[in-house]
């Protein structure tokens, strides 16, 4: 029977040498014969078609551990070893997806600051938001501006990470529009994160709105100190508009870069929807 040297098997299969090298010697296939004199490796056909199956397997995403056992398998068996594999690769297209749908909303998220910032800080501005799909949770405790609630949005990721997805680098806080006297006295009452993907059933029951339409809105870099005259400055403009008006503030906060230091790298926006007319 014809013998084929590691070289002209290589080309048959259309792999490179080192592959059937590597395969060697990882005893997943071996050459059928080896000179002792100068170590040359000698195949015979047949096993063009072992090889063949092997790079349909890896092709197919299989790691040469479930390869190895793939090829030991005949039947009911081997069908319901590739029936397994089908459904691990569902969940890693699933996953995958949902990573590709965190990316584009993170991409989403910088488009929306850069829009954000084009406005000049500290003064307020109108401006139109779209529709935005959120999870949001209840204060459980007094939590005030002064407050550092990292704790608390870490309760929002756990909600999140049971659902199979995760938060993304935008937190939030909602709270009604009022004529507080301090900083002390503003209360925020939901926890909350934009979410981009809806694909477990469950969180999307859970799934809330911030409603699209014109907002009028004031930004600022992250400073306790300051953060009561930004609001009272939102809100005076906001009852001169609609002196009979309520409504909801959301405190939106975003970072447009991954090098965070602290808190002060935040970009805070102030958003009260305008009424209808």
């Amino acid at each position: 029977m014809k013998k084929f040297s590691i070289g002209e098997m290589a080309k048959i299969c259309n792999v490179s040498i080192q592959t059937l090298r590597y395969y060697d010697k990882i005893n997943l296939i071996k050459p059928a014969q080896r000179n002792p004199e100068n170590n040359y490796r000698y195949y015979l056909i047949q096993q063009v078609f072992q090889i063949n199956i092997i790079k349909y397997l890896q092709y197919a995403g299989l790691s040469i551990e479930e390869i190895r056992r793939a090829i030991n398998l005949k039947g009911d068996l081997l069908a319901n070893f590739l029936t397994d594999q089908s459904h691990n690769i569902d969940n890693q297209i699933q996953q995958l997806r949902n990573s590709q749908r965190l990316i584009n909303g993170q991409i989403t998220q910088l488009h929306e600051l850069k829009s954000i910032t084009q406005y000049p800080l500290e003064t307020v501005y109108q401006r139109y938001i779209n529709e935005q799909n959120i999870i949001q949770i209840p204060t459980q405790q007094i939590i005030t501006p002064l407050d550092y609630p990292d704790k608390e949005t870490s309760e929002l990721d756990k909600i999140l990470i049971k659902n199979k997805t995760i938060g993304n680098l935008q937190y939030g806080f909602s709270f009604p529009l009022k004529n507080y006297q301090s900083l002390e006295d503003i209360h925020y009452q939901e926890i909350l994160t934009q979410v981009f993907t809806d694909s477990n059933p469950k969180l999307k029951q859970d799934i809330k709105k911030i409603p699209e339409g014109n907002y009028l809105c004031i930004s600022f870099y992250w400073d306790r100190s300051k953060y009561f005259g930004y609001y009272q400055k939102l809100q005076q403009e906001f009852n001169q508009q609609y002196p009979n008006a309520s409504g909801t503030v959301y405190e939106i906060s975003s970072v447009d870069y991954y090098g965070y230091h602290d808190e002060n790298d935040f970009i805070n926006e102030l958003r009260i929807k305008l009424p209808e007319k």
